[in-house]
């Protein structure tokens, strides 16, 4: 009888051991598929918002690529637009000199005006009656830098509108004009024309370049039920040349600055470009870029 009874508890035991391993075992095969649930949860996130970044990239990207089109197209236009927007005429040169020459001096100065130069490199630049031809000055801030002033009577003649050079310092009178006596002109305006329909939203209240717009196709519920033969695209796409779709009147090109020596009817603007799409969630994505360029008025883009 003992020994009937030992068995069964030993049976019993081992059931309950049996028991107690196989729940420990499925309680890790649940942790481990939360786990797996949750990691593919978030890989699953983290691709769609690459892929959406990815899309808004391209659609800033877009917005470069169409002004940079526009500019090769007609070079001048933007160049003298950008002249504009400054005050500057843009007939003049405002070609800067470098003050060395092959390790030697390019400039010398008058004797009886030291602060004005004229130029004996490469060579003396000189009238049919021997006298300088030029005058030139040189930055207060950066001496190594020299620019041709035509007349130092009258600076005026470099800007657009009278009264227009500044008071001091003296080489700024000749590069850069005072705001306040052209602002009233609206100079930007011919800026703001030329951007005009560098995008493939509204301006005005006016859809200026409709065979550039990029709306998601009703079709589409989730990332996979856009196809070629559906009507609309994949996602809504839009794009301009500012820094915010919301405020299309601040312009998205702005005077950059020259590392370099600058030369004749060369500038460098920033253009600051947005690009935005909405998923079939209607999710809205926008991503901004600026770029550095040079222009000149006769059309080559470095």
């Amino acid at each position: 009888m003992m020994r009937i009874l030992m068995k069964r508890r030993s049976v019993m035991s081992r059931s309950g051991m049996a028991i107690v391993i196989a729940l420990f075992f499925a309680f890790c095969l649940f942790i481990l598929f939360v786990g797996m649930y949750a990691t593919n949860k978030s890989v699953t996130g983290h691709n769609r918002l690459g892929l959406q970044n990815q899309q808004a990239f391209f659609a800033a990207r877009a917005a470069l690529q169409h002004l940079l089109l526009k500019a090769k197209l007609f070079p001048t236009e933007l160049y003298d637009a950008v002249e504009f927007a400054q005050g500057k005429n843009p007939l003049f040169d405002f070609t800067e000199y470098p003050q060395m020459i092959l390790g030697e001096l390019a400039f010398q100065a008058f004797p009886a005006e030291p602060k004005f130069f004229q130029r004996i490199k490469p060579s003396t630049e000189l009238t049919m009656n021997g006298l300088p031809k030029y005058t030139y000055i040189n930055f207060q801030d950066r001496p190594e830098v020299y620019i041709r002033i035509g007349s130092f009577y009258n600076p005026d003649f470099r800007f657009l509108v009278p009264n227009c050079a500044v008071s001091s310092p003296e080489s700024r009178r000749y590069t850069v004009p005072d705001i306040s006596a052209y602002k009233s002109k609206k100079p930007e305006k011919f800026l703001q024309y030329f951007i005009r329909d560098c995008t493939n939203g509204e301006m005005d209240g006016k859809v200026v370049q409709p065979a550039l717009v990029f709306n998601k196709s009703s079709a589409v519920k989730t990332t996979k039920d856009w196809r070629m033969t559906d009507d609309g695209c994949p996602y809504t796409m839009s794009y301009g040349i500012y820094k915010d779709e919301k405020k299309p009147d601040e312009l998205g090109i702005k005077v950059g600055s020259l590392k370099d020596l600058r030369r004749y009817n060369e500038e460098a603007i920033e253009i600051h470009v947005y690009g935005t799409i909405e998923d079939f969630q209607g999710k809205k994505y926008t991503l901004l870029q600026t770029k550095i360029q040079k222009i000149t008025r006769k059309g080559a883009l470095d």
